[in-house]
């Protein structure tokens, strides 16, 4: 019976051998731990993330440069037979695109093209398309890269703050110095036997009439990759081509 009755002994630090300050000690000790693996965790996490962006990143532009890429390789083998170019450089040429757009765009004798669309004005398209011509031997003779989305955004191409000054580029110009002027990526390439044309197209707001305006600029590179001949610029009236369209 005096089992019932009796109360339980409280436990003793002092008997026990453990001080409050040993237990604060402990319980210190065990909160940094908890915060060292919250930490750890944390910086894994991250180092995940930016791998899987990086990666994505990476993926993206390979794919956004892959036609280009190609197109300099096919380039590379211009005044070969047709079919060992393309073996050359992987790819696969088709005599004519799914898309009426495109074949009634240049001439062409075959042509290969990307698996993503991307829409231009409404219409969709190949993000980018590579043309060939060959001649009656059946031999390479010119390679025509377009990516077009430099103009999904807007039909006019890149949107710039002023008008390129093309006077920067003198000939005799090297394509990089060419580049650093114009700073933005090409519509079209042409590449050919003894000369590559780059084609650029923007738009921007004139000053003076405070309209918007559309230009295409053309740099012609020699086979020394030098600016060969006056760079042409060219001003793209879309609004008249659309009205024109219209009336036809």
């Amino acid at each position: 019976m005096f089992g019932k009755n009796r109360k339980k002994k409280e436990k003793n630090p002092e008997i026990s051998g453990e001080s409050s300050e040993v237990r604060e000690g402990k319980e210190t000790v065990s909160k940094k731990r908890q915060g060292v693996k919250k930490a750890k965790l944390f910086l894994c996490l991250s180092a995940v993330f930016i791998l899987v962006l990086a990666a994505v990143m990476i993926f993206t532009l390979a794919s956004f440069n892959q036609g280009f890429r190609k197109s300099k390789k096919l380039s590379g083998k211009i005044g070969e037979q047709c079919e060992k170019a393309a073996s050359y450089a992987n790819i696969e040429l088709v005599s004519s695109s799914d898309f009426s757009f495109i074949n009634n765009l240049i001439p062409f004798d075959s042509l290969a093209e990307s698996e993503r669309t991307t829409s231009v004005y409404g219409v969709k398209i190949p993000e980018w398309t590579i043309f060939c011509s060959e001649n009656s031997f059946g031999k390479l003779e010119s390679v025509t890269y377009c990516d077009f989305r430099i103009l999904s955004k807007n039909i006019n191409g890149i949107k710039k703050s002023e008008r390129i000054d093309i006077s920067q580029i003198p000939t005799g110009s090297s394509f990089s110095e060419a580049e650093s002027v114009i700073n933005m990526k090409p519509y079209q390439v042409v590449y050919s036997e003894n000369s590559t044309s780059v084609k650029y197209k923007y738009y921007c707001k004139d000053k003076q009439s405070d309209m918007i305006k559309a230009y295409y600029i053309i740099v012609i590179l020699g086979k020394d990759n030098k600016v060969n001949s006056p760079v042409i610029e060219e001003e793209n009236d879309f609004i008249s081509d659309i009205l024109q369209a219209d009336n036809n």
